[in-house]
């Protein structure tokens, strides 16, 4: 048994066999009761007047622009408050400060606080969105202090929060205006370090949430690039080729003016080539193997699926040889270029000389040598 249950029921056998003395203890407590509460009253009393001297210093700290230490005594006046106002008031006052003092990753931290504790006392919108702001700061190159006493060294800096301060945004407010910019940016930053499984949510995400928005149409260029280099390899099955050639068609359709258009159809074709030539190679292997049956239904499937692809007309040779009685139904359409031609211009001549080099300024730009008999020897 553990020893609060047996403490209990020794106390269950005492109150039985010494009902009197019971009764006694009982009074005793009723009679110790309102002490006991107007102590605690008392200490509430005491703390909330700590809290009070606390603001108040933190008060004239902030007036006299001394920033940083007023957030730290409201933060301590938030700490020692017992009510629920004091300790929101301090808390607020604490954000404003690191504001004012231009500390942002402080303020993102006051500010996450404040939602935790007291989401139903604030301006919830509002200050998610600040929270959105903050990470933009950090997107644009902006890095806490590393040491406030030591923030006039520009070198000196803490470390890069962007990723932190717009994950904890999109949690809080995930359909907030601000969501769409940090899911893409977050997007970008995981497909540089090869996590294109997240990068992948994030972009879904905003073309599902933010359909209309500029963020919208960016994220379908990174998604439909990133589906197109990862169907290069490991696409066994075609999963991210046959997505990437969803998004690029949903772009065009929704986007058929824009000069991304030209982009778009060059990864298009690239990504085409590629698993073609994927195909292509599956059935050579067959027909090495001696396995010519599925090694012709592969050479079919690329001249029907990419009939204007160099793996198409390869195919076609190759099928030909393997089946004497197939003939080809049509002729295979032209192969677009993979990248564009840029047309070679020259650069246009000159009226007069652009550079004139010194030994044809008759002696302008260049001085006379004379001999000094270095190598001479001396008599």
């Amino acid at each position: 048994m553990h020893l609060s249950g047996y403490i209990i029921l020794n106390l269950f056998i005492l109150m039985i066999y010494n009902w009197g003395f019971f009764m006694v203890l009982l009074s005793f407590f009723r009679k110790l009761f309102p002490v006991l509460l107007m102590l605690c009253c008392a200490a509430a009393a005491a703390d909330d007047a700590e809290s009070a001297k606390s603001f108040g210093a933190g008060l004239k700290a902030f007036n006299e622009k001394d920033y940083v230490d007023a957030a730290e005594l409201f933060a301590r006046a938030e700490q020692q408050a017992d009510t629920l106002d004091l300790k929101l008031k301090a808390a607020l006052r604490e954000v404003e400060s690191y504001r004012a003092a231009g500390y942002r990753g402080k303020e993102f931290d006051a500010i996450e606080k404040i939602i935790k504790r007291y989401p139903t006392q604030i301006d919830y919108s509002k200050l998610v969105d600040r929270q959105y702001a903050i990470g933009d700061a950090y997107f644009h190159g902006y890095a806490d202090p590393a040491f406030w006493s030591l923030r006039f060294i520009p070198f000196l800096t803490d470390k890069d929060r962007m990723q932190e301060i717009y994950t904890a945004a999109i949690k809080n407010a995930p359909f907030a205006p601000g969501g769409a910019n940090a899911r893409l940016r977050l997007a970008v930053r995981a497909l540089k370090a090869k996590e294109n499984e997240k990068a992948l949510k994030l972009l879904r995400e905003i073309i599902r949430i933010y359909p209309e928005t500029e963020a919208a149409r960016y994220a379908m260029l990174e998604m439909g690039n990133a589906l197109s280099e990862m169907s290069y390899a490991g696409d066994g099955d075609g999963k991210h080729f046959d997505e990437a050639m969803s998004v690029f068609r949903e772009f065009r359709n929704k986007y058929p003016d824009l000069s991304e258009n030209e982009w778009v159809n060059q990864c298009e074709v690239r990504a085409r080539n590629a698993y073609a030539r994927r195909l292509h190679n599956i059935a050579k292997f067959y027909h090495r193997e001696g396995r010519d049956e599925p090694a012709s239904t592969y050479l079919l499937e690329v001249i029907r699926r990419f009939p204007d692809t160099e793996a198409a007309r390869e195919s076609e040779k190759l099928l030909t040889g393997l089946d004497k009685s197939y003939f080809p139904e049509q002729i295979l359409p032209a192969v677009p270029k993979e990248y564009p031609k840029y047309e070679m211009l020259k650069f246009p001549q000159e009226e007069r000389k652009l550079l004139l080099a010194p030994e044809n300024s008759n002696g302008k730009f260049l001085l006379p040598i004379y001999d000094l008999n270095i190598k001479k020897e001396k008599k």
